[in-house]
């Protein structure tokens, strides 16, 4: 029996789709250049490991300079990512402008910063056609694997969920804006958050 190793690929989409998908789906696209401007047409938080906005003086403050703390925060946003990846039926779309080859400098800083495994899925995507900034992913190593280079600021965009709309828009700090059409689906996934031990604020 023969048994072949498949590294996870991302699906190129015709950016053209957003046009198909709900009011927030639609803004997919310009989701991370006009955050500010949607907050007055969607209902808005900051997914956070903190629950409230942290004053300058707050000694907490230094831990977001901490690499363990960083690093050992993330398991909290990847269960969050999967219970909502489940919940939209294993599917999510990603809009990037910075998911291609570039210079080399670049590529080789964040091959540096990646773990192993992940190494291997961001080398692998090169093999996509030159051009596209949409992908839909359907496996949550993918999924993770995004969440994860939001959270280390690697990779940026947004993330679109379309079965119970929530949009996740690339940020700093281990502070990711979060987007729902409507204040149901708002508090529902602050309970998630909550259960996944992080704060919507």
């Amino acid at each position: 029996m023969r048994y072949e190793c498949t590294i996870p690929l991302m699906k190129a989409q015709d950016p053209r789709i957003t046009e198909k998908f709900g009011p927030l789906g639609r803004i997919l696209p310009n989701a991370s250049d006009s955050l500010e401007e949607l907050r007055d047409f969607f209902e808005h938080a900051i997914l956070d490991v903190f629950p409230e906005l942290l004053p300058e003086n707050d000694p907490r403050i230094k831990l977001l300079d901490c690499e363990y703390f960083r690093l050992s925060a993330e398991r909290h946003y990847l269960e969050f990512a999967r219970r909502v990846f489940r919940e939209n039926g294993g599917v999510c779309y990603w809009h990037t402008q910075e998911f291609k080859l570039g210079d080399m400098q670049n590529y080789l800083y964040k091959i540096k910063l990646m773990d192993r495994i992940d190494e291997m899925i961001y080398s692998r995507q090169f093999e996509i056609r030159e051009g596209n900034v949409l992908f839909r992913i359907e496996d949550l190593e993918i999924l993770e694997f995004a969440v994860k280079y939001f959270l280390r600021e690697l990779i940026g965009g947004a993330l679109f969920f379309e079965k119970r709309p929530l949009m996740i828009v690339y940020s700093y700090d281990l502070s990711l804006p979060v987007l729902t059409e409507n204040p149901e689906d708002l508090a529902h996934y602050r309970e998630i958050a909550r259960a996944a031990g992080l704060y919507f604020r």
